[in-house]
């Protein structure tokens, strides 16, 4: 990986990181060790393994492939959360709602605001399969 993909990868970690702690009251940082081990991107929500992707684009072959890392790196026991963003776009989230208190075990993709409403309530505001 290139240095600018490392740094746009980072850059959209801490975003991510501020953007959760803002919207749900967390506390969450930068995994540094990530790049030596694998593993989440961002530590501080106890059985979360939040997965953060930040790319020019985002075609849904990308997110299936991010979706399944994710999955593959997520420890038993811990809820997968892929967070991504593609150029001039918001935030999407990949999640599977029966994490969250939620009818199904397929994943799904939910705005900012969506994911709010699945971690505080176990709903949604609109789903969308993936």
């Amino acid at each position: 990986m290139g240095k600018t993909s490392r740094t746009k990868g980072a850059k959209g970690e801490l975003q991510l990181a501020a953007l959760l702690n803002e919207r749900l009251g967390l506390s969450l940082t930068r995994r540094l060790a990530q790049y030596q081990s694998g593993g989440h991107d961002l530590d501080g929500w106890e059985g979360v393994h939040v997965e953060s992707k930040r790319n020019r684009t985002a075609t849904q072959g990308q997110i299936t492939g991010w979706w399944h890392q994710t999955l593959e790196q997520c420890p038993g026991g811990e809820t997968p959360v892929l967070a991504y963003r593609a150029d001039r776009q918001d935030w999407r989230f990949v999640i599977r709602p029966s994490d969250w208190s939620g009818p199904t075990h397929e994943p799904i993709e939910v705005t900012i605001d969506g994911f709010v409403e699945w971690v505080r309530h176990g709903r949604q505001l609109k789903m969308e399969a993936l």
